[in-house]
């Protein structure tokens, strides 16, 4: 049996600079899950020119993409269908997750929209021994593409961690390629399932049923002693989410005398209610912390359900670096924002001395609360537009000036000393 993995991917704005560029994660966990059971696979990823292999009839096909991807995703369903009609079709991914129906389409034969590889793995075996078998989390279609009809699992729900090992060959073949901005040879690592807090634009909370898997720390560890990465970027939506975590993470690594550089999420308030083990964590190997603050006013953050305090951040700015933990800082702009609102944002970036930085434009994913409440305001349908690059909401201002004004602002990163190093390589 083969297998074709296939990260779907649409160019935005920013694809010609690729201020990050990371492995696949979790393509090569599949890739892992397909190896335990003697199934042949290969990763296609355009980012990495890696195409599918001549001659090669696969029996199935995985597709997953970012929310910008949808409509490709089903056009590469279409076209793959179309060349290997026999071939199973399978749509996966955290957007699919959120919005499985959307992938009811005729030319694909499975939708996962669950976490677990345990029943992508039942899936395979399924598709292997050609037998019908129903598996929880996943929908499925019979008949032919001209009459179809589509049939709905219930859903499936981790409760713990099923310690996948991503296959790591294709971080081994492009490690020198690997990059966070100018932090090079950059591995993936990713411990936890969901997230434990509830932020109105993000899909996270969504993940598996709502339910927080927390990371194992010890595994997550083990897994980074294995891999010749100059970083490891912990790609959960929150490195810690107490104290405790912290405290535990900070003994393992000491205890087993690791010399790792670590890029992680940290939450504000964690930063600030926790100010005293920053010095620790450095000592452990954080080296950056990208922190959503997502706007500087209260009011917008309130709407955001954020539950931080925006008159806390310079101090938590100031604390990162006096720990020399680099920061990367999360912003939205929101399309009311008058020409005041992005001068203060811009005022408050100056001021705080943030060195690198990235500023959204507040896009209602699919799927959200968000979505659902603001879905009949929006100007397009088009999945290449939320991309949080482009207003898909009407804006105050015209609209060719919030777009100018909004690209003047990311202009402050060349002042970056960061950003320059990672332009010139030095």
């Amino acid at each position: 049996m083969v297998v074709f993995l296939k990260k779907v991917r649409v160019k935005t704005i920013f694809t010609a600079f690729d201020p990050v560029v990371v492995e696949p994660l979790e393509l090569c966990c599949l890739k892992s899950v397909l190896n335990n059971i003697g199934v042949e696979s290969y990763i296609i990823d355009n980012l990495f020119n890696l195409e599918p292999p001549q001659n090669i009839v696969p029996d199935a096909i995985v597709l997953t993409g970012y929310n910008v991807a949808e409509n490709q995703i089903l056009t590469d369903a279409k076209s793959y269908k179309q060349k290997f009609p026999h071939a199973k079709i399978i749509a996966g991914g955290v957007h699919v997750q959120v919005n499985p129906n959307d992938f009811h389409s005729d030319f694909i034969d499975y939708v996962c929209h669950t976490t677990s590889t345990t029943a992508f793995s039942e899936l395979i075996k399924s598709i292997k021994h050609s037998t019908e078998t129903r598996i929880d989390g996943i929908d499925f279609r019979k008949g032919t593409a001209s009459g179809s009809e589509w049939h709905k699992s219930p859903p499936k729900t981790l409760v713990e961690r099923e310690n996948v090992i991503p296959d790591r060959n294709l971080f081994r073949s492009f490690s020198h390629k690997l990059h966070y901005m100018e932090k090079r040879n950059v591995a993936l690592i990713k411990g936890s399932t969901g997230c434990p807090y509830g932020c109105s634009y993000c899909c996270c909370k969504l993940l598996n049923g709502g339910n927080y898997i927390p990371a194992d720390y010890e595994a997550m560890t083990d897994e980074m002693e294995k891999i010749s990465a100059d970083y490891f970027w912990i790609v959960d939506d929150v490195l810690f989410s107490g104290r405790a975590d912290a405290l535990q993470f900070i003994e393992i690594i000491n205890k087993k005398r690791l010399k790792v550089k670590i890029i992680g999420y940290l939450r504000a308030d964690f930063i600030l209610k926790h100010s005293d083990l920053l010095s620790l964590l450095r000592s452990a190997g954080l080296v950056e912390a990208i922190v959503g603050f997502e706007a500087t006013t209260n009011h917008e953050l309130d709407d955001y359900e954020k539950n931080t305090n925006a008159l806390d951040y310079p101090k938590v700015i100031s604390l990162l670096k006096k720990n020399r933990i680099d920061l990367t800082a999360l912003f939205m702009v929101r399309p009311d924002y008058k020409i005041r609102d992005f001068t203060n944002l811009y005022k408050f970036i100056k001021k705080t001395g943030i060195e690198v930085y990235t500023v959204s434009m507040l896009t209602p994913l699919k799927g959200t609360a968000l979505y659902e409440s603001m879905k009949d305001e929006l100007l397009t349908d088009d999945p290449r537009k939320f991309d949080f690059l482009h207003p898909v909401l009407k804006t105050s201002l015209p609209k060719w000036m919030y777009i100018l004004i909004f690209y003047v602002i990311q202009l402050r990163l060349v002042k970056s000393g960061r950003i320059r190093k990672y332009l010139t390589g030095k």
